[in-house]
């Protein structure tokens, strides 16, 4: 222990380490109350070591068993004997200084136990009851309470009438999102479990499987807050683990768009813990990563169920990008748990988007995913929304205006023409947008309307300076003709 202090102080770098599960065993506990003796059972210790320069040169996760023996002492507690008996890494090793990342070990966690009307797995992809499970469905918020409005303002007519349009559309899945702050943090709220609760309840009985996204909104994965995470997941996980409605866990929305402020390493280990811990807590339901794109996907397959990915990027790239993503991660379903495009459009900002246009983006992704080996889609999403929270997708009008009409429901409550598209064995014929009609927008009827309104000023200004070109001319005609009757008359004088 000397020489391990003495090396990371010599180096000048940092250790931070947290524990987060412990299954203690009682040995003795003195009459007096002074001497206390016990064993902590596959105590879950998390440890990262820094360089100097805040670089991750270590990051482990161990499960081990202690030997304790503790004494009272002026009224504190003083650890007088501490063994390691036993110590198993979970998921990250040592970072040798030549390289540049962390390498995963497959976890030993609890194997996939699938009741009864559970989504679960066979070697085809997902399934229930022996019958394949192909999603399809949509991300969801209420229409006037999206994002952190959702579960403050839950009001359970809105989620029946709601879920009963999601299935009048012959969809079979939604994915709801859970924020970590909201529900409580490390102490889940008890409304915010009923809330939830009932969702499922409601869902349930519309026939949706629902994904539920786990620490939406959180984004600090300083080592000493992996605590509060482990409680919160626990309380939902132990809480809804029998709950045929459940879909899937997934894990974290987005998590590759956390490297940059946290590190891949850390981002990365963090994952492999929860994912650990996920299926201890709760073996029936299937676990998953919603990650930003296909690429961003290949990471930490050993530790999902199936993969999750997002597109927003031009069709005519998908069917690379997805390949790319099968032939990197060829053992794994695959599952597209978000796309969409907006139909915002404005006078001021360009690339905005027609609702056929919506359609026809629509109709390509799908028809790319019936031609491949995908688990199916959920779209991006079923409303459009009045407001947009700025921590969303920024505060600037061209970041928040697409946001608000990504929806294949208007602000009107009427269909927009992607709508009937969604269905599993929908018609995904649709009229071709000429490319012509993109001059029809407003942005650019407001780019022609200026410039007919530049040459307008334009002529007006030319005719004017032509009528004063024209008199200055007339002008200097009179005067020339003047002096050539003067010129006449004093000849004539002479004559």
């Amino acid at each position: 222990m000397t020489e391990a202090v003495t090396q990371i102080v010599s180096r000048n770098w940092r250790v931070e380490q947290a524990d987060s599960k412990h299954a203690l065993q009682l040995h003795l506990y003195s009459a007096d109350g002074s001497i206390i003796s016990f064993t902590d059972h596959q105590a879950q210790v998390a440890q990262v070591v820094k360089d100097s320069n805040g670089n991750i040169v270590f990051l482990e996760e161990t499960q081990s068993n202690y030997n304790v023996l503790m004494f009272l002492e002026d009224g504190n507690w003083r650890v007088r004997y501490l063994v390691k008996t036993q110590g198993d890494a979970l998921n990250f090793a040592t970072r040798p200084a030549e390289t540049e990342t962390l390498t995963a070990k497959e976890l030993a966690r609890p194997s996939l136990q699938t009741p009864e009307g559970f989504v679960g797995m066979d070697h085809d992809g997902l399934q229930v009851d022996g019958q394949p499970y192909r999603v399809t469905g949509i991300n969801y918020y209420p229409q006037n309470t999206p994002w952190d409005k959702f579960w403050p303002g839950y009001n359970p007519a809105v989620i029946d009438h709601d879920f009963s349009l999601v299935q009048s559309l012959g969809l079979n899945s939604l994915r709801i999102f859970i924020p970590f702050e909201q529900f409580g943090g490390a102490k889940v709220a008890p409304v915010m479990l009923d809330h939830l609760s009932d969702l499922l309840s409601r869902a349930n009985s519309h026939k949706l499987k629902v994904i539920l996204t786990l620490f939406d909104f959180w984004t600090d994965y300083n080592l000493l807050l992996w605590p509060a995470a482990d409680r919160q997941l626990e309380a939902l996980l132990t809480r809804f683990r029998d709950n045929p409605a459940i879909l899937a866990w997934d894990l974290k929305n987005e998590p590759d768009l956390d490297y940059k402020a946290a590190g891949r390493e850390r981002v990365n280990g963090w994952l492999s813990h929860v994912a650990y811990l996920a299926r201890g807590y709760d073996p029936h339901h299937l676990l998953t990563i919603g990650w930003s794109n296909p690429l961003a996907a290949q990471s930490l397959p050993e530790i999902v169920d199936f993969v999750s990915f997002h597109y927003f990027a031009p069709v005519t790239s998908f069917p690379q990008q997805y390949q790319a993503l099968k032939e990197a991660v060829p053992a794994k379903p695959r599952l597209l748990t978000e796309f969409g495009l907006p139909t915002w459009n404005s006078f001021i900002f360009p690339n905005g988007h027609s609702e056929p246009e919506q359609a026809e983006y629509y109709a390509d992704i799908l028809s790319s995913l019936r031609n491949v080996d995908s688990q199916g889609y959920l779209a991006w999403t079923l409303y459009d929304f009045n407001s947009v929270p700025s921590g969303v997708a920024g505060g600037l009008p061209w970041q928040t205006g697409p946001q608000k009409e990504m929806g294949i429901v208007r602000a009107d409550g009427k269909f927009k023409p992607a709508a009937r598209l969604l269905a599993p064995q929908a018609n995904l014929e649709v009229q071709r947008i000429p490319d012509w009609a993109r001059f029809l927008k407003p942005f650019w009827l407001s780019i022609i309307s200026l410039l007919f309104l530049a040459g307008w000023l334009l002529y007006k200004g030319r005719s004017r300076w032509l009528r004063v070109l024209n008199a200055l001319v007339y002008t200097i005609k009179q005067i020339s003709l003047s002096r050539r009757i003067v010129s006449m008359n004093k000849k004539k004088e002479k004559g």
